[in-house]
Order: structure tokens, then sequence, then C-alpha cells
């Protein structure tokens, strides 16, 4: 029975699909009295992506001459996705669908003294200003119903109006609601405005069947505009743009002829803290009762109460926010144009499998030495040697197991969770997220077994934003390398078992082949991330690799175990250190970049030391070159007092963080040194010539010494100068971290990412540029700490 109904179902979907292409190819009809620009019109013919923005930001949110500069930005945001932009306003009366820069121009500048306003224009106003001539900003319903009217169905906008505080009684409720109750066009924004009553504003919306749904995994709330986190179950989530297009599509293909609302978590540098702002409203609010501010002015009245209270926080806060959904709103409208001009579009028909289990994909009939994805046309940039591995992640999250020794010889309950890992494809996945070239210009070398064969499918990779897998090999014999976690109910890790045994001994002619795939076919590889799971010869293979093509090498290092057993390469001459040679005659590779925590630099530390790595003349040589001194040791003791933090101060002070890196550069010349919570060190060995951008009015302490902000600079007597710079942390709550897996390498991810779509060749010796870098992969360090997944899909949005 089962089986005739979902043959009979996807009878249905293909014919209506069919007849549903069918139709999208036809010319659209645009009403004769709306003037549809020409770039727009041609491409919601050709059913191109579009994307509508309202106008009211500009006429009644931000003032002149900022509010044209924003309008040229986020018609370039657009633009820079593969989208075409259409401002949406009315200028005398005529309702414009496309602005051009004059009308831009027209609609930011304030009218001349004598001249009449602008007014906001929603559902109710359309018809007046046409019928007398008015110009105006659209609002979210006035912007809706002229981009429908003009064929476009994705429209991005800053927040939602809704149900006021207080409208039980004065019944005031934003006709935006209604609209999205009617009108069949896909808002994305972040949630509602923060002013209104939230929990009713979404119960309102729900009664009128709108579909919400927020970006990030399963149990991410609805966001509450200028902050992550409104409190508000989400009814929905989406991880990628696809997810959120998929929605669209099915709207649009069942003419459910009702709006759709995305809403997109304002990024962590722009939003404000809950309590923050909330205090801030509060006031505004109690200001426009006493002033008897009502209607359509309560909304402008209390945003610049708001601007005032925060001393404009509020509006960096707004403009941040409103960027971060233009550019979503565009991605979702070139996967919503890409799916739907697809034509082997199939994707709609339900599949009925009653399966969960993820690696359900038949072995194909005959063995096949590599995986069979379809290779990628975009030029490689990078290899990411390592592992790909299944995630199990066990969460115990009751507050009865607060006490370690109650996890043990018994049986816990909790939730299991089953994710796409291993620390160098958590490394390559979010290099890819991040990167601003493309996904596929990183490239996955490793191996899984004959259960993972579809390796995108096993993993449940969009291919839209995966990175290269063709360069992962199915080991018929093998099996796929798992980790499992044991994580307490702050998503702290427990315990955890690693099976990298296929990973661990990598076929070294598997990995030169791949360096001499893109050897032979003229790739730009600069970067190779190697992840330090693999045995001594896979590494061995790897880093020399990098080394034949010139290309430089970042190691994560996975473990302390791990990371010890590259320093026995170099004491056994396998690996080179930057600036000591190898024991042998033949040319070694050597590590540029580790990224190693504290726990892993201190045993690396020990380590060394106990192998007597520092004991070399070479090496001595050069640490007696740095001739660092007791200024040097108060610099490095002075780099973290801004903060007052007696744990940091513990830390890099007390256990000599810095004094341990120094010791390790003329092995490995740059360290990125996480610490957690308290942030990052960096600690780098360059040629004094080559550095660049140091920030401006540093304070020359001597010849030798220079000293910044978080930052210090030692000249040696070598022509090399030793680079100390202290990133501190982005705040992150113990509340909000769902699992600790994966946010290092996603640090590393994003690190690697910036040193690939970087056209200085350089980079690493650019000291503001360095900080930029660093910052933006703690960033998505936070992202991860947040999400269920091993690499947060949220790190697209950086």
């Amino acid at each position: 029975m089962l089986g005739r109904f979902s043959r009979r179902a996807a009878s249905s979907f293909t014919h209506r699909l069919s007849l549903f292409n069918a139709s999208r190819s036809l010319s659209h009809s645009f009403p004769d009295h709306i003037a549809v620009d020409e770039e727009v019109r041609a491409a919601v013919n050709a059913n191109a992506p579009v994307v509508a923005l309202e106008s009211t930001i500009l006429t009644h949110g931000i003032p002149f001459p900022h509010n044209l500069a924003l309008a040229h930005d986020l018609n370039k945001i657009i633009r820079s996705e593969g989208a075409v932009p259409a401002t949406i306003g009315l200028i005398k009366g005529r309702p414009v669908v496309g602005a051009s820069d004059d009308e831009l121009e027209y609609l930011c500048t304030p009218p001349i003294a004598g001249a009449d306003k602008f007014i906001k224009i929603s559902r109710r106003d359309i018809a007046y200003a046409v019928a007398h001539g008015v110009s105006g900003g659209t609002t979210i319903a006035g912007t809706m119903i002229l981009a429908h009217l003009a064929g476009i169905r994705v429209f991005a906008t800053g927040g939602l109006g809704g149900v006021h505080r207080g409208a039980e009684q004065t019944l005031d409720v934003s006709a935006d609601l209604e609209e999205l109750g009617r009108t069949p066009v896909a808002v994305v924004s972040a949630g509602a405005k923060a002013i209104l009553d939230l929990e009713k504003t979404f119960e309102y919306l729900e009664t009128k069947g709108v579909h919400v749904s927020t970006l990030g995994e399963k149990g991410v709330n609805i966001p509450a505009f200028y902050s992550r986190d409104s409190g508000i179950k989400s009814p929905f989530n989406w991880s990628t743009p696809e997810e959120a297009a998929a929605v669209i599509h099915a709207n649009t293909l069942l003419q459910l002829q009702s709006g759709l609302l995305f809403c997109v978590p304002p990024p962590p540098e722009y939003a404000i803290p809950t309590a923050e702002i909330d205090s801030a409203i509060d006031e505004a609010v109690i200001a426009a009762n006493e002033a008897q501010i009502k209607g359509k002015d309560i909304t402008p009245f209390l945003l610049d109460r708001i601007l005032q209270i925060t001393d404009g926080k509020s509006l960096t806060s707004n403009v941040g926010f409103v960027k971060n959904n233009i550019r979503m709103g565009a991605k979702i409208a070139v996967a919503l144009s890409k799916r739907e001009n697809d034509n082997n579009e199939t994707s709609f028909i339900p599949s009925f499998s009653t399966s969960a289990a993820p690696f359900t994909t038949p072995p194909e009939p005959h063995s096949q030495p590599l995986n069979s994805a379809t290779p990628s046309s975009t030029q490689t940039r990078c290899l990411v040697v390592g592992a790909v591995a299944v995630d199990l992640t066990c969460d115990l999250p009751y507050a009865s197991l607060a006490t370690p020794s109650t996890y043990h010889h018994t049986s816990n309950p909790g939730a299991i969770h089953r994710t796409p890992g291993g620390v160098g494809f958590n490394v390559c996945l979010a290099a890819a997220y991040s990167s601003s070239i493309s996904p596929s210009a990183f490239r996955m070398v490793s191996a899984v077994g004959p259960d993972a064969r579809d390796i995108n499918a096993a993993l449940g990779l969009s291919s839209t934003h995966a990175p290269d897998m063709n360069g992962v090999r199915v080991d018929e014999a093998g099996r796929t390398a798992q980790y499992i976690a044991m994580h307490d109910q702050h998503g702290g890790l427990i315990l955890a078992c690693a099976d990298m045994a296929l990973v661990e001994q990598l076929d070294t002619s598997h990995i030169r082949s791949e360096f001499e795939r893109v050897n032979s076919d003229f790739h730009s590889v600069k970067w190779v991330a190697v992840d330090a799971n693999l045995d001594s010869t896979p590494l061995i293979a790897a880093v020399s690799g990098a080394a034949n093509i010139g290309a430089k090498v970042l190691l994560e290092p996975t473990a302390v175990v791990k990371a010890q057993g590259v320093l026995d390469l170099l004491l056994r001459g396998d690996l080179a250190g930057a600036f000591t040679s190898s024991s042998t005659s033949r040319k070694a590779g050597k590590i540029d970049v580790m990224t190693p925590n504290n726990i892993e630099l201190a045993a690396l530390f020990d380590y060394a030391r106990t192998k007597g790595l520092f004991e070399g003349s070479e090496w001595w040589s050069m640490i007696d070159s740095f001739g660092t001194t007791q200024s040097f040791r108060d610099a490095v003791g002075r780099l973290h007092l801004s903060s007052g933090n007696k744990e940091l101060e513990a830390e890099i002070v007390g256990k000599g963080i810095v004094q341990q890196a120094v010791h390790l550069l003329p092995f490995i010349p740059h360290l990125f040194v996480k610490l957690g919570h308290l942030g990052v060190v960096s600690v780098q060995l360059l040629d004094t010539e080559s550095l660049t951008n140091i920030p401006v009015n540093p304070r020359n302490v001597s010849a030798q010494l220079i000293v910044a902000n978080n930052l210090l600079i030692w000249h040696g007597a070598n022509g090399r100068s030793i680079v100390v710079s202290y990133h501190p942390p982005h705040t992150v709550s113990k509340s909000d971290i769902v699992s600790v897996t994966g946010a290092g390498d996603s640090f590393a991810g994003v690190l690697l990412s910036e040193f690939v779509d970087s056209k200085n060749e350089n980079v690493l010796a650019d000291v503001t540029e360095i900080k930029r870098i660093v910052e933006r992969a703690q960033m998505a360090s936070v992202m991860t700490l947040k999400s269920r997944f091993a690499v947060s899909p949220e790190i697209r949005t950086l």
C-alpha cells in the first residue's frame, strides 16, 4: 500500500512540477501602472534571482547622507552574491520597483523646506499616494504588495512590524502581519522589532498561517532584532539558503498564497545584549507614553529614542544586521533560482523513506578506487589532508550528573547526535564555508570505507557549500573513521573515543597522486592543511608534497600525543624546522603555522625540552640572536593588563605561554595559541623587513621593542622580529554552549581560508590584518560552540 501511494504521490508531484516549470518560463504580466526597472523585468522573466528592498529605512530610518550610502551598499551586497537588487518606493505617485541611482538619491534626500514630507506607505496608503502624486517609502507590507505584483518572491529587510505593547487596549497591530498572511512573498529579517510584544507578534503570525523559521540548527530560538535570542521557540529551523529556497518553492508550487518569514539572528559582533537593549526600550516606551505618541508615529519615535539612549549603538547594530539579512536574502534568491531553473528538478518529490540511517547509499556494482562525486570546475587553491569521520555526540543533560563520578559504571540517559566530522574535514568545511572564492577551491584528501562511497550523501553535504571531496579515496577493506564524544550538561567534553585507523594509515601513494594532480594541472595551491591524526609516514608525505609545490603548511595538532609526534619527526630530521636544517641530506618539508591550544603548547614545550630539541647549536644560535631582555618579558606581562583578568594573567605570565612559544619558533614560526574563553595569543617569527601595516602610534620603548594595544614587536639582531599579539575573546555565556566539539577546528579552518583567499602572499607579516583574521576565526569558533554541528553552518554568514 505504501509503495502504491508513494508512486502515485511522486507521479502527481512530477506532473505539477512540470506545469510549474512551464509556467515559470512564460513572461510575467507586469501591471502598467508600476514602473519596473528593465533589469528587474528581464531578471523576473528569466527566473533569475531578484531581491526586493523596502524604502522606509531610507526615508524614515537612517538620516541623510548615511541612508544613501546604505542604499548603494545594499545593492552592492546583492550583486556580489549574483542577484539583482530592487528597491521599492513611490515617487510622486508612481510605484517604482528597482529604483535607479537618481531615484534612490531622491528618496534619501530630505524634502526642501515647505515641500510635502515623504510618508510611510503601507497597504492602506498605496491607492491614496498614487491618486494624489505623493512620494514615500514603502513599509514591509507596501513592499510585499508591489514586489508580488512585479513577480519578485524574496524580500530582505531589517525587522518586521508586529503587535505593539499594550495592543490589548490600543489594537495597534502592524499591517505587516496581515500582509504576510495573504501575500506570497518570502521576507528575510532579524525577526520582529524588539520594541514590540514579541510573543503576541508570533502568536498572531501563527494564527495567520505564516511559515516562520530561524537560521540555525534545531532548537535555535527566534531572534529579537538587536539581540540573537528572543526566548521564543522557533517553529522550524533552516541551516542553508537551499533549505529556505525549498520551502519557498513548495509554497509557490502548492499555491498557498501566504507569505513566509525567514529569521536571521544578528551576527555576534552586531548583537546587543538582551538586558542592555531591553532597558533602553523600556525607557523609550515610557517616553512615548508620556508624549502620547501613537499610531504610525510610534515606531520611528521609539527607534530614535533608543538611538539616543544607546549613544548610537542601536544604529550600528541595525545597519550591521540589515546588511547581513540582505546578503542572506540574496543567497536564498540565488538558491531558489537555481532550484527552479534546474532541468532535472525533482527535489520536491517526497521520498517516503522510513530509514533514518545516514549511510543508506548502496555500493556500486563494481569497485571504484576513488569517490565518484562530480569533478569541480573550480581551480583548487588548497589541499586539506586528514580525517573524514562520523561524529557521534552523546549529551548527558541532567543536573544530577554534575558530579563526574556519577557518569561512571552505569547507563546514562541522554541524546545522541550523528554529524559529519574528523579534524581535517572540519577544518576543510569551515574554510569552505568562510571562503570568498568558492567552497570547491578547498579539496579534501582522505579515505573512507565503502559505507560512505557517496561521500556527500553520507555526510549530508549540500553540493552548493561542500568542499571538493573528489580527493577522498574509498578503501574497500576499510572502515570509515568514527569519533564518539560524551558531553556534560554544559556541552563540556567528559570523554571521547577516536577510531581513526583508516586515516592514520592513509595511503601515501594516494597523497602523492593528489599533489601530482594539482601540480600537473597548474592549480594555484599556495596552502596545504594537515591534521595530525595522520601517522608519521602519511604526515611526512603531505608536508613534503607541500614543499615540492611551494605551498605553505598549516597543521592542526588535534591532541597532545599527536602534537608530540610532530616533534619526533623534527628530531629525526624527517621534517625540517623553519629556521633549522634537517639532519639528513634530502629536502624535508616544514610546518609554517600551527594552531595548538594552551595545553598542547605546554606539552609541546615540555616534550621538546625532554627530547633535546632545545640543545642543538642552530637552535641556540637562533635564540641568542633574539637577544630578548627583561623589557621584553615585562611587555609580555602587560599585554593583558587592560582587562584586569587574573585568570588571563596566570595563563600568560604564570604559565609562560609566550616564552614557551618563543622556544618553538625556530621550528614552527607562526603559532596561534587558543586559550579557550580567555582568547588567543599569536606568537610569530618574521623577517623584520617583511613587517607591514603596524598599527599607528605605537610606543617605541627602545630600538628593539615596539608596544601597541595588545601587541608587542621585538626586533632581534639577526634581521628577524618576534611579533606577539593578544586577541581578546568573543564572549559566549555558558548557557549558550551546545557543544565544544569542532570549535578549535572552526578557528583553524577560517584562519586557513583567510590565508588562501588573501591576495597578499606575505599576509602573515601584515600585523593589522592578522588581528582581523584571528577575530573572524574566533567568531567562527563561537558560532560552532553554539551549534549542534562540529562546524556551524552559520559560518557562511561571517
